[in-house]
């Protein structure tokens, strides 16, 4: 079994004095940044292989702002029309699991940055502190560099909650726990992000920091063994 649990805690965000320098240049997207971005964005859309209205593409999170780490991926965000597919909650599980593929299929990054590629509904955009359009090259939600500070005890509490429920479920050595404990992660995360705080909320960042010590890797691999075992004789 893997182990999982280093209790350092890791910093879930940077406080940086400018803008990735790999992507951005004065404040505006790097052109063979935007090119390549708009190149895998169209890929994607092939990948998907189901006709969707695309309102925008933009760059959330980290890397569009100025609590980017060296974890930080490029969060690439489709902003669709979910409204002209028959069920929304049918078309979200669709394209999670298409980006889910598509992530596992090919290895895509940008001077060494994972590209993370999402879909949402036009109606329930993601919160982040920057936003900008890859389509129009230029800044829906302009960054502020004052970033908000957040609890560090609180946070230092809730990764050893979550530390200490992933080890549980790891040591049933049942697939359904593992896959449940992370599930529930991700849901406990998505509250976190609909908050006021949003991405500086606490779950929020508690799941950077379980990211960015490798803890999520770890489980990811550890459930990955435990389905491969139980399909096997």
């Amino acid at each position: 079994m893997i182990n999982i649990i280093n209790m350092r805690i890791s910093d879930p965000i940077g406080y940086n004095t400018r803008l990735n320098p790999k992507l951005w240049l004065d404040n505006h997207l790097k052109e063979p940044v935007r090119n390549t971005l708009l190149r895998i964005a169209a890929d994607f859309k092939e990948f998907v292989d189901v006709p969707f209205d695309v309102i925008d593409v933009v760059i959330t999170g980290g890397n569009a702002n100025y609590n980017y780490t060296q974890h930080s991926d490029i969060d690439l965000h489709f902003i669709a029309d979910l409204s002209s597919i028959s069920c929304d909650r049918e078309a979200n599980e669709l394209f999670d699991t298409k980006r889910h593929l598509y992530k596992k299929t090919y290895d895509i990054n940008i001077y060494g940055i994972p590209v993370e590629l999402y879909v949402e509904d036009k109606d329930t955009p993601a919160v982040s502190g920057g936003s900008y359009s890859i389509l129009h090259d230029k800044w829906i939600k302009v960054p502020n560099p004052d970033l908000p500070k957040y609890d560090e005890s609180e946070l230092a509490e809730m990764v050893e909650v979550w530390k200490g429920v992933l080890k549980h479920a790891m040591q049933t050595e049942s697939l359904d726990s593992c896959r449940t404990a992370v599930s529930l992660l991700r849901k406990y995360r998505k509250l976190g992000l609909g908050t006021e705080d949003a991405e500086f909320s606490v779950p929020n960042l508690v799941y950077k920091s379980l990211r960015n010590d490798h803890t999520l890797g770890d489980m990811t691999e550890y459930i990955d063994q435990l389905h491969d075992r139980e399909l096997s004789i």
